[in-house]
């Protein structure tokens, strides 16, 4: 299976970089934006550093890096490119689920583990074959379920 990294085109940040000449600053941003894409529960934050790797990563593959680093990256920027879909959607639940656990009234509970539901929905509906999206799916449905016996 081939992993497409999107065009340079493609990012909000196409060409913001490309006078850039210090690769090692600009690896620097690589590795921050592709730690934050794949963690933050902020799904406009995640977009925004999948986006600015996207540009990063383009900007490093046309300078003179060693050879070793480039495949770093490549490696890199593939397993970003074939996993943040799916992670978005995952770490966005995870932190409607953890808001809602922190809340008092079951009512407002339900309210945000049901978008975190709609969420994983959503992307069960773009990736089907998801093992993780799935499991997480089944254990909020769970939960919700639990929470809804217990309201009544």
């Amino acid at each position: 299976m081939t992993i497409q990294i999107p065009a340079r085109n493609t990012s909000k940040y196409s060409g913001r970089y490309s006078g850039s000449f210090d690769y090692h600053r600009i690896i620097e941003i690589f590795v921050d934006s592709h730690r934050i894409a794949l963690s933050s529960k902020n799904p406009n934050t995640a977009g925004d550093r999948f986006a600015l790797a996207v540009e990063v990563y383009h900007q490093i593959m046309s300078m003179k890096v060693p050879a070793d680093v480039r495949e770093s990256v490549q490696r890199a920027m593939e397993t970003l490119a074939d996993v943040f879909p799916t992670q978005v959607m995952f770490n966005e639940a995870l932190g409607l689920r953890e808001k809602a656990l922190k809340l008092k009234t079951p009512k407002k509970q339900l309210e945000l583990l049901c978008l975190a539901r709609d969420v994983l929905d959503r992307g069960l509906a773009a990736n089907p074959g998801s093992a993780v999206l799935q499991t997480a799916a089944t254990e909020l449905r769970v939960e919700i379920s639990q929470l809804e016996a217990a309201a009544r």
